[in-house]
């Protein structure tokens, strides 16, 4: 390794060791699990304003020297990737400059007992989209980790350019499950992308787009809270009515599925809700779910704030704009709302995801197979 990258390794590692770099809340997004001797417990990926990426590690012992690799696939990093460093475990980090600009890029990092662990940033890196995510990376109750690269959640995809194109193609996602309304795709339909399938769900029928102006007029736009309760009614009749989410499910269950990605408008509501069923399905604690969910805030931080600047522009009564503001990003009252309703209609979120979803139990055990290791 050259000097000026040991003496990087070694600044990071100290600024590391005292919070110096800050992540958000859910970076790592990992439930407590049971440690085991000489493994690393958790990694992450976040990327500076200036373009370089951090890559992050925990062990539960020093594991010696270490070798961080990348590639462009999430599968066998080690032998089809590319040797991206060599360094410690117990700096506990690594700052890189982006080793393929334009990719979403998976990194593994080996101890030197060979204990692995894979991560990758969260967020794909797009020009026209802010909320498009990888569910890679979380724990499940059971030990297991939520594989990389293979589940997908985005918002609208329209306005994506050719760079961004390019990537999500290279990515090798098999299948798009659209949830807008037909008023909502014939506004901005999805671009065809080479070796995508598109497909729309029941979603178009579940009423969900209304015009901005009549919803202020009938008085459900009045101040926040209404529009909060709005929000909270949408997501317990989501529940009630799953059946875009049964579809969901079954193209979850065919292989030539994956990589799946499910996306809606904002990316925030109807693909959170879907984005918690498929990690509860997968056995991500409820704590775990709800940071994913509430991650939109900070993915759509900037688009939201321009957006309310410009409804400031034309709403000058300041409760209707807090209406909006409440509707623009999510509340854990939202998906809180959705998973008590599970519990409260079926007794549990497992009996809502066999019952409401018809999921068997061979049918979770085989998603979970394919979805986690």
């Amino acid at each position: 390794m050259k000097q000026s990258s040991k003496l990087t390794t070694a600044v990071l590692s100290a600024s590391l060791l005292v919070g110096a770099i800050v992540a958000p809340a859910s970076s790592f997004a990992a439930a407590p699990i049971a440690k085991k001797p000489g493994a690393f417990t958790q990694a992450s990926v976040e990327r500076t304003a200036q373009g370089k990426l951090i890559v992050r590690w925990k062990a539960d012992t020093d594991l010696g020297a270490a070798k961080v690799y990348w590639s462009t696939s999430p599968d066998n990093i080690e032998t089809t990737g590319k040797l991206l460093a060599k360094t410690y475990s117990a700096f506990n980090g690594f700052v890189t400059e982006d080793p393929k600009p334009g990719s979403h890029i998976y990194f593994l990092v080996k101890g030197g007992n060979s204990s692995t662990i894979e991560t990758a940033e969260r967020k794909v890196n797009l020009q026209g989209a802010f909320n498009f995510r990888d569910l890679g990376g979380y724990k499940t109750t059971d030990g297991k980790t939520v594989k990389w690269g293979k589940l997908f959640r985005g918002e609208e995809l329209g306005h994506l350019t050719d760079a961004d194109l390019k990537t999500i193609q290279e990515m090798g996602i098999k299948t798009n499950v659209d949830y807008r309304t037909d008023a909502e795709v014939k506004a901005l339909p999805d671009p065809v992308i080479a070796g995508i399938n598109n497909i729309r769900t029941d979603a178009g029928n579940a009423g969900w787009t209304a015009d901005m102006n009549a919803m202020i007029a009938s008085g459900m736009m009045k101040d926040a809270a209404s529009a909060v309760q709005m929000m909270v009614g949408f997501n317990k009749q989501m529940v009630d009515a799953p059946k875009f989410y049964v579809q969901l499910m079954d193209l979850l269950n065919d292989p030539k599925n994956a990589a799946l990605l499910q996306h809606c408008t904002a990316g925030k509501d109807r693909t959170g809700l879907g984005s918690a069923i498929i990690l509860l399905t997968l056995g991500v604690d409820e704590k775990t779910v709800m940071d994913d969910y509430l991650l939109s805030n900070f993915y759509r931080a900037d688009a939201n704030k321009k957006m309310i600047d410009g409804v400031k522009q034309q709403v000058k009564d300041e409760n209707v704009v807090a209406a909006i503001t409440a509707l623009m990003g999510v509340q854990q009252e939202f998906l809180q709302a959705a998973i008590d309703e599970m519990k409260a209609k079926y007794g549990s979120i497992d009996a809502f995801l066999e019952t409401g979803l018809g999921i068997t139990k061979e049918e979770r055990a085989k998603l979970k197979t394919m979805y986690t290791e």
